[in-house]
């Protein structure tokens, strides 16, 4: 093998672990903004999530649904991710994630799934989820 070809067969297995790497990273990245976002509806930090993780042009309908949500009483007691899926390469991911809540004057629990639509945007190097809030009713 000459020098040149050594060389070549450097910078592609180098290029070739930069995008295992990215992929990677991607998949990690998504698992941790999914189970924040639904951390922050487990704990009543609703708002929060929703200027963190909801697409921009989405969120200030997100918030508007959440803040009546929040004046009537929305209790979240729990939640469960019932599976998620990460496509690094298309930059988008699936989860479905079960709640279970109450809403006042009720304290009868109910469960609702709710599928999440995550994407990932380069220009803020981050996760981003579409699909609006869920419908606890």
């Amino acid at each position: 093998m000459t020098g040149l070809a050594k060389i070549f067969l450097c910078v592609i297995c180098l290029a070739l672990t930069a995008c295992a790497t990215t992929q990677s990273g991607l998949s990690e990245e998504f698992d941790r903004s999914t189970k924040a976002y639904n951390r922050m509806l487990r704990w009543q930090e609703i708002e929060n999530a929703g200027m963190t993780y909801i697409d921009q042009e989405q969120r200030e309908e997100y918030l508007k649904k959440a803040a009546a949500l929040k004046k009537r009483g929305l209790t979240v007691t729990d939640y469960r991710i019932l599976s998620s899926r990460c496509l690094p390469e298309k930059k988008s991911g699936d989860v479905i994630t079960e709640f279970d809540y109450y809403i006042l004057p009720s304290n009868r629990i109910k469960t609702l799934s709710y599928r999440q639509k995550w994407f990932y945007l380069d220009d803020i190097k981050s996760w981003q989820l579409r699909g609006g809030f869920p419908a606890f009713e």
